[in-house]
């Protein structure tokens, strides 16, 4: 069996990481891809707020994380997807972004040699460096970043979502009092002085390697620098 090589590719909804995540699996078939989102629970087992009297599709309980942490160990160990998972498909129609086939050709010559050799995982994900245990499975951590405007911006600009038994759509007030509330509470421990907005702790954050994805940022250049640091770090470990 061939080498196992996990990659998390995580950060705030709306940062950009599942996006990254579908290009390269899609230039890359040999990587396989794995989207966190793919273990939410079933509707009526979303925690539910009861001053809005909502769900709360953003709190890590709304995750499977217990089965999501059993895969990993699954995958780690058989090289295998054990589970029988069912896609939402929430992420963007890569084709809108017109991305120019000789630059996604450069990057597939870079993946490939690595990939034939290492089985490598990529798993897109908004709850994972929460946990230090889950962060612990990873041998790689890529942390997408972007400014609070960026987030909310994007955020409100997708139509909804569907889930296991229907369909979301953000109330206005979503991303700051659910989103963003639960990125925050959830990775200020990441965060020097806890703020979300500022600089990772070289103790917490330990590992965590970070990219910038703001509202002026090309696609390609988030595309290069997650191929880069997949081929690095694979190369480094074997």
């Amino acid at each position: 069996m061939a080498n196992i090589f996990l990659v998390a590719l995580s950060g705030c909804s709306s940062s950009g990481k599942s996006t990254i995540a579908k290009v390269i699996a899609q230039i890359c078939p040999d990587i396989t891809l794995i989207h966190e989102d793919d273990f939410y629970k079933h509707d009526d087992e979303i925690p539910f707020n009861e001053k809005r009297g909502i769900s709360n599709w953003d709190s890590p309980e709304a995750l499977d994380l217990a089965h999501f942490e059993a895969e990993l160990d699954s995958i780690k160990e058989t090289g295998q997807i054990s589970s029988q998972l069912v896609h939402n498909n929430n992420v963007d129609d890569i084709s809108k972004f017109q991305l120019d086939p000789n630059f996604l050709q450069t990057l597939r010559h870079k993946l490939e040699p690595i990939s034939r050799s290492t089985r490598i995982v990529l798993v897109d994900g908004f709850m994972i460096y929460n946990s230090p245990k889950l962060a612990s499975k990873f041998d790689l951590k890529l942390f997408v970043r972007a400014p609070y405007e960026v987030l909310k911006a994007r955020r409100n600009a997708r139509p909804g979502y569907q889930t296991l038994d229907s369909y979301w759509v953000d109330p206005p007030y979503y991303f700051d009092e659910f989103v963003y509330d639960s990125y925050r509470s959830s990775h200020a421990h990441l965060f020097i002085d806890g703020d979300v907005e500022g600089s990772l702790n070289p103790q917490t954050a330990a590992g965590i390697k970070e990219f910038t994805n703001g509202s002026g940022t090309p696609l390609t250049e988030a595309l290069t620098w997650t191929t880069n640091e997949i081929c690095e770090a694979v190369s480094a470990a074997h």
